[in-house]
């Protein structure tokens, strides 16, 4: 089967492209740069004689374009879309009920919900890593290379700062109020996992959206005619969700800073000012404008490349910390599994897809709350052994369930995902 693959530089398309070749199928490129995700008409007009002259068979992509499906609901191909951005909001355009479409998302919370507004064309398809190509990475960098980021603890992946703050738009200003037990809700969603109490709030009428749909309108968060979505779940996504994930990820590092970090003029195997806890090399990779928060910003190394550094990150590093985004209601996020293909050991936040594809404390190591994360941060950096052999579990078992060739066969057979 020849497929078109539709490139938009996403990290891991040159990997769909070689997997997709090692299972037998002809790969063509199609790069252009989408402007609008509904109505580019210069794209359409690009690429559908592009299918004729190539003799395509199929159009593949990571995320989902409603543009390129409605180019293949007119060539009459099918559409494989694989979704690894959460929230995606297109997703919520009223293409995706194309027959072309064959989307697979890995989150099946996001698959329960579309099937809920009646979307037929979607699938639960879990993420997938290539653990030999990240093997190959690692294996070819020098020793002066491997130990640049070699460290006690890291996080890698973005705070949020000042980018779509969606949140002190609408209610910083004080002129919209949306229940007075509204900070309480999100308070109480901070570092919980076994319960969606935002969501509740707004079926249950403590957060009034009827008060801040025209600020939402303002701020650009009604997705407009082609879509199909709720404001409640626009709201969640957009607002909500993010705001927590802000909140979490600031309290969690800055946390670990002050139990764990030393100053860069430190030595390592110092104590801080209590005595009691040793001091640990904690480094903070991300591009996020970390000025604003004081005891973050002398740890921040700034952003990796996904393929050249990353990976070098995750395997020296002896605790990898996950924050998943709010957004993921269930599924395992790629950077867990990323971490896992290059060998590293993942403390993560609890998810329910996680608990059901992971052993705890044999293949991933999760916590409930801040102060078990605190802890076991603690206890794994005092116990090497266990957390070596936490990782090589973890690695294995990415590879045997989570290969590229067992993602791409649920997403182009119809497999239902049954691990």
């Amino acid at each position: 089967m020849k497929l078109l693959l539709y490139s938009w530089n996403a990290n891991n398309e040159r990997l769909l492209a070689d997997n997709l070749i090692g299972m037998g199928f002809e790969v063509i490129w199609f790069r252009k740069e989408c402007r609008h995700y509904t109505r580019d008409m210069e794209l359409a007009m690009e690429m559908i004689p592009f299918i004729h002259s190539q003799g395509v068979e199929g159009v593949i992509s990571f995320n989902y374009f409603p543009i390129v499906s409605m180019i293949c609901n007119t060539c009459k191909l099918p559409y494989y879309s694989w979704v690894y951005d959460c929230p995606h909001f297109t997703l919520y355009a009223k293409m995706v009920m194309l027959p072309c479409n064959h989307i697979g998302i890995f989150d099946r919370e996001m698959v329960r919900q579309l099937e809920g507004y009646g979307v037929r064309t979607v699938s639960y398809v879990p993420l997938s890593v290539d653990p030999a190509y990240f093997e190959r990475i690692i294996g070819k960098a020098s020793r002066r290379e491997k130990e640049k980021y070699q460290c006690d603890i890291s996080f890698v992946g973005s705070l949020y700062t000042g980018e779509h703050d969606y949140y002190d738009k609408l209610f910083t200003d004080g002129q919209t109020s949306v229940g007075e037990d509204f900070e309480a809700i999100l308070d109480r969603q901070c570092f919980s996992y076994q319960m969606d109490y935002m969501r509740q709030g707004v079926i249950d009428g403590r957060i009034d959206l009827n008060k801040i749909q025209a600020q939402m309108e303002e701020q650009g968060l009604m997705l407009g005619e082609d879509y199909f979505a709720k404001p409640e779940d626009l709201f969640l996504a957009a607002v909500l969700e993010k705001k927590v994930t802000v909140e979490e990820r600031r309290i969690l590092l800055t946390e670990t800073a002050r139990r764990y970090a030393y100053e860069r003029e430190e030595k390592r195997g110092m104590t801080d000012d209590r005595g009691k806890d040793k001091r640990f090399d904690f480094r903070l990779y991300t591009g996020s404008d970390t000025k604003g928060l004081t005891v973050l910003d002398g740890l921040n190394r700034g952003t990796v490349d996904y393929h050249a550094q990353m990976p070098l990150v995750f395997s020296g590093s002896r605790i990898n910390l996950n924050v998943s985004l709010r957004s993921i209601h269930s599924g395992i996020p790629l950077r867990v599994l990323d971490i896992m293909a290059c060998g590293g050991f993942v403390l993560s936040n609890w998810q329910p897809e996680i608990a059901e594809y992971f052993e705890e404390g044999v293949e991933i190591v999760t916590f409930d709350n801040l102060d078990d994360c605190m802890d076991k941060i603690a206890y794994y950096l005092a116990n090497e052994e266990k957390r070596i052999g936490i990782a090589a579990n973890g690695q294995k078992k990415a590879q045997e369930l989570f290969s590229y060739r067992t993602g791409l066969e649920r997403l182009l057979m119809g497999n239902e995902a049954k691990l």
